[in-house]
């Protein structure tokens, strides 16, 4: 099996519980690969005062917009259904493996930063795990645990203080900021990349 793709996944939703609702998600791959999307359809009631001052605040894409350089970096907002359509073509991007018989491998590792919220929202957004697309690989790698087998406590901050205590020293190329899922997402990468 050959990897084509390595992605770095983020979502922000409306609270740990298990009818919570998709806020936003975003995808960032080692050869400048994005997707981000936010939604138009989560469920406002369930939000808290800590997701207003946090990740509302941090969302920045207009009404009903899609936009992109080209296939490789695409930002949407719209409704989850939308989205999933959307996001199944934004991989049609990256090579299909096959094996002898003609199958697909899942050959597309996606990685998050305890990412068990977000690997299950992701799934659902496909309608169940075993419907995501066939290159996606079915086990979501974590991040943390990278962190942890390289001798760092896996709760560290990701980013350094003004101590310098923490991972890396990172700025958002755009100024997005922690809690927008774009942000977190390109975080992930530079982590990935600084720690492997």
């Amino acid at each position: 099996m050959k990897l084509t793709a390595k992605l770095f996944l983020d979502t922000e939703f409306t609270g740990l519980r298990q009818d919570t609702t998709l806020i936003s998600l975003a995808l960032v791959g080692m050869n400048g690969e994005e997707f981000y999307a936010e939604f138009t359809d989560y469920d406002t009631n369930q939000l808290t005062p800590w997701l207003e001052e946090h990740v509302i605040v941090n969302l920045f894409l207009t009404n009903n917009n899609q936009n992109w350089e080209d296939l490789r970096k695409m930002h949407i907002k719209g409704g989850k259904k939308e989205i999933a359509t959307v996001l199944k073509s934004w991989f049609g991007q990256f090579e299909l493996d096959r094996d002898q018989q003609g199958k697909i491998i899942p050959n597309i590792q996606i990685w998050g930063d305890v990412p068990h919220w977000d690997w299950v929202l992701f799934c659902e957004l496909f309608g169940g795990a075993f419907e995501i697309p066939k290159n996606i690989h079915y086990m979501c790698m974590d991040l943390a645990t990278l962190i942890q087998t390289k001798g760092y406590p896996p709760y560290i901050s990701r980013i350094k203080n003004e101590d310098g205590y923490g991972l890396i020293d990172y700025r958002d190329q755009d100024g997005l900021k922690l809690h927008n899922a774009l942000y977190d997402a390109r975080m992930e990468l530079k982590c990935y990349v600084e720690i492997k």
